[in-house]
């Protein structure tokens, strides 16, 4: 499941509001703030997309919902999310 970019953008409007609200950092340059929190989420969720890829690729040869599916799509997840250090 890909975000739209308005879904993407929407998240990083409230990311930027929270940090300012909370007081967490000085934001100078709001635009620059925004592009930024943009770029990291959309890596972000495309490393998701691609792990979830991976991982379904490796579990091709499973019965997809079963509980031996299930638990194993867990730990290679895990394990995905541990090499690409997310």
């Amino acid at each position: 499941m890909s975000l739209s970019e308005d879904r993407v953008s929407n998240m990083a409007h409230e990311v930027i509001n929270c940090i300012w609200r909370d007081d967490l950092a000085d934001v100078t340059d709001e635009s620059r703030a925004l592009a930024r929190v943009k770029q990291s989420l959309g890596a972000f969720f495309g490393a998701v997309e691609e792990i979830d890829g991976t991982v379904r690729a490796k579990l091709r040869n499973h019965a997809q919902g079963s509980r031996d599916w299930e638990l194993l799509y867990q730990k290679f997840y895990q394990e995905e999310l541990a090499k690409r250090h997310l």
